[in-house]
């Protein structure tokens, strides 16, 4: 029995990978990492990124905090207003769905008791 489970699993993955969405995911993966606009932005966000959570080891009293939170929101933007990224994390968003829908399904299969992601992805407390 063990086995079979496993062997559906793996039957139900490569169903997934071939969807559109997941290809199309795949093929924008690759885009952003030969991409150079998307890897220089990146770069920027990370660096951004990292200062940001260095300063807010310190909170209010940090100097330059807020022109850090400004750099940081800005990078950010930057890189989520591309066209690549916001495709990526729109087909992105359709694979959770996705993914959180099966869960749902097998879970309430199972017992309605079973915990599984709502709409926006969240366990509920039961």
């Amino acid at each position: 029995m063990e086995q079979n489970v496993i062997t559906t699993t793996y039957e139900l993955v490569d169903e997934i990978k071939d969807l559109q969405e997941y290809k199309r995911f795949i093929e924008l993966g690759k885009m952003i990492e030969k991409d150079e606009d998307v890897k220089e932005l990146v770069h920027q966000f990370m660096k951004q990124r990292d200062k940001y959570e260095e300063a807010q080891k310190y909170g209010k009293y940090h100097p330059d905090l807020k022109q850090i939170q400004i750099s940081f929101a800005k990078a950010k933007e930057n890189l989520y207003t591309h066209k690549i990224v916001i495709e990526y994390k729109k087909i992105e968003k359709q694979i959770q769905e996705i993914l959180n829908t099966i869960s749902k399904e097998l879970a309430q299969s199972v017992s309605n008791k079973i915990k599984h992601p709502n709409e926006v992805g969240l366990l509920p407390k039961h």
